[in-house]
């Protein structure tokens, strides 16, 4: 690379909805342009039937280039030809793959030209046997990249294990932006998430994710119908924001459970920023996690957080100190945690309190922005012929 040349980064993704990668993407992007590193990064996203739509138009607002790939399933050896051409033509120095289809043709287009790729992993979920094929296919592709991004310790010594060499691994937690939080809360999704339910209760509970296995929330649903039966004065109910093919099953156990009155799911929100701020207390109720953004979330916008010790998550959160941890795929230790925090107003202060300083401290966009770059420099400066 030369010393005025900047580094040409794409970053390739195959983008469903706007949600904790995306926002990975476009935190990096962001911070790296204002902190003023020479660096040229683009996005390239996979159709995904419209899916991309949302990040491209955020990296538009935001004065960045996106793009649509212009092949997509079931046309992937179109696809990798139109990123070979692009590499080319481009003149890109790196690729940065996120996601199992993107880590693949990235790699695949990557070599062909002759410049180094990443591939960011946030963690395996096998919640069917179709992603338990493309992670399989993952762990094969890991061993072969330049380098493999890990969101959090749990999820690089799962990669390690695979076989992946120590020295080709690197932890980069994910971060957050303080500001998205930091004006004041518009009062009035308080009121709408008080809308949510027949009869007003005194606390609301949130939580947010797909509708799918890995995220617990058919254990949510039990640990809610434990804490009902067993402390009926209790007055609180729980907003969960999401969708997935798990709807139709989790609202059939929540009507035979008897809590629909106390437990609502309402579908994907684009405003959950918004809505964030006006829990009283967020839960992820996980079996697998890499590290939730949507934890640092909630902590930054200053609510206490309960979560299973999964994946990365005690990596975000010391329980006792910034939040609770409880074992997962235990329906009854998520009662007591649950009841616990609904119980203690002071403990769920404390814990707002420290979680959100240590967001503000430790998972920041300008540390995430600054191990990325380290990276590609490192990376680029091993022969690249674009750099």
């Amino acid at each position: 690379m030369g010393e005025n040349s900047s580094l040409k980064i794409v970053h390739l993704t195959a983008s469903p909805f706007l949600g904790g990668p995306e926002r990975v993407i476009l935190d990096v992007i962001r911070t790296q342009s204002e902190l003023n590193f020479n660096v040229e990064n683009k996005v390239i996203s996979f159709w995904e039937q419209g899916g991309c739509e949302p990040l491209l138009r955020e990296l538009s607002n935001s004065g960045f280039v996106g793009m649509i790939l212009e092949h997509d399933m079931p046309y992937l050896a179109a696809a990798y030809r139109d990123l070979v051409r692009f590499f080319r033509r481009d003149q890109t120095s790196l690729v940065c793959a996120h996601g199992h289809k993107s880590r693949l043709l990235g790699w695949l287009a990557a070599r062909r030209v002759g410049i180094p790729v990443v591939g960011v992993s946030h963690g395996w979920t096998w919640q069917d046997w179709k992603t338990s094929l493309y992670e399989r296919l993952d762990q094969w592709v890991h061993h072969r990249m330049d380098n493999v991004v890990c969101v959090s310790q749990g999820q690089a010594d799962k990669v390690i294990r695979t076989g992946t060499p120590q020295n080709r691994v690197t932890v980069i937690h994910n971060a957050i932006n303080p500001l998205r939080f930091s004006g004041i809360p518009d009062y009035s999704y308080r009121r709408r998430l008080q809308d949510f339910f027949e009869t007003e209760p005194k606390l609301i509970v949130g939580a947010a994710g797909r509708l799918s296995p890995e995220k617990g929330f058919d254990l949510l649903a039990e640990a809610v119908r434990i804490v009902i039966d067993e402390t009926p004065e209790l007055s609180f109910g729980v907003v969960l924001f999401g969708e997935g093919f798990l709807r139709e099953s989790l609202q059939t156990q929540i009507d035979d459970s008897g809590i629909t009155n106390r437990f609502k799911m309402v579908g994907f929100t684009s405003e959950l920023d918004k809505f964030l701020p006006h829990f009283d207390l967020f839960v992820q109720s996980s079996h697998t996690e890499g590290f939730p953004c949507v934890n640092l979330e909630a902590m930054s916008a200053g609510v206490p957080v309960l979560a299973t010790s999964v994946g990365g998550v005690p990596e975000q959160i010391v329980s006792g100190e910034t939040g609770l941890l409880v074992p997962p795929n235990n329906s009854t230790s998520l009662a007591n945690g649950l009841r616990q925090l609904l119980e203690n107003e002071p403990l769920r202060r404390l814990f707002a309190k420290q979680g959100q300083q240590k967001t503000f401290t430790e998972f920041t966009c300008q540390k995430q922005a600054q191990k990325y770059w380290k990276l590609f420099q490192e990376l680029c400066s091993l022969g690249n012929k674009n750099c």
